[in-house]
């Protein structure tokens, strides 16, 4: 579990993008839980902002109590300075799986440490500001690339099911096998069960009707676990996913490589 964490805090910085997953956030509200009283004037301010990012992105902040969009400002310190913790965090009711009884739980989270000058008010006012305009502008940037639509057609999969619904190879050899019988490439994606960057690609962009027809137009695609399948030496050498590998079916030699769910751009882009 520790590795685990590991992992993801690290990838989260890698990838400079948040694991959590914000399709589908329509509604919340929006709320100011400032406990810092060398702050608590700015509170109507940040909520103001909070309010205009949210209905520049179209999501609906009146009237629901069972999902909320806060900011908690706190005094923390920092060695010999006191400084301010400020989380940007979406708590909403899920009901996990297998469940009947929907339970409160937080499904985005952005925590900075500032140090203002304390005695310099234009330097608090200055950095705070500044602070919760970034978080803020993460937070819309995230929606608005979870959110939206690439093509009008896509696939119904989940990370279970994706490889059988989607039609992929799930064993080296007989990807390799069935490419050089084809006269294509194959296109690796490296997965592993607990990387959430994987199951953006595979609900965002590799199950699009039209992204799914190009990949298969040109490629055999072969969809592996890093941790838990058989490939060879070569494709391990990377830790972190999602990957995507081309391989020439003929010398097995890779033609590009993308990793993370950062580079589906360049992808896209020497798929057409």
């Amino acid at each position: 579990m520790k590795k685990l964490l590991w992992l993801v805090l690290l990838s989260s910085t890698i990838f400079a993008q948040s694991f959590y997953v914000l399709s589908g956030v329509d509604n919340y509200d929006a709320i100011v839980a400032n406990m810092s009283p060398k702050t608590a004037k700015y509170s109507e301010d940040i909520k103001s902002l909070m309010l205009s990012m949210s209905k520049e992105i179209g999501v609906d902040t009146t009237g629901h109590p069972s999902s909320v969009l806060y900011f908690l400002i706190a005094d923390v310190s920092m060695g010999d300075t006191i400084g301010l913790k400020i989380e940007l965090g979406l708590g909403e009711y899920v009901l996990r799986k297998g469940g009947t009884q929907r339970v409160f739980g937080v499904t985005y989270l952005d925590t900075k440490l500032i140090a203002p000058d304390f005695k310099d008010e234009e330097d608090v006012e200055d950095q705070l500001a500044d602070t919760v305009e970034d978080m803020l502008e993460a937070f819309k940037l995230q929606h608005q690339d979870d959110n939206k639509k690439l093509s009008r057609a896509k696939k119904s999969v989940t990370h279970e099911t994706f490889a059988k619904e989607m039609g992929y190879e799930t064993n080296y050899e007989a990807a390799l096998t069935k490419a050089k019988k084809e006269g294509k490439e194959i296109m690796l994606f490296m997965i592993t069960s607990y990387c959430p960057w994987c199951r953006k690609l595979e609900n965002r962009i590799l199950s699009q009707v039209e992204i799914d027809a190009q990949v298969k137009a040109k490629y055999v695609p072969l969809m592996l676990n890093l941790d838990t399948d058989k490939y060879p030496e070569q494709f391990a050498k990377t830790r972190f996913t999602p990957i995507l590998y081309i391989v020439d079916s003929k010398d097995e030699k890779i033609i590009h490589k993308f990793v993370g769910y950062s580079s589906r751009g360049e992808f896209l882009r020497v798929l057409r």
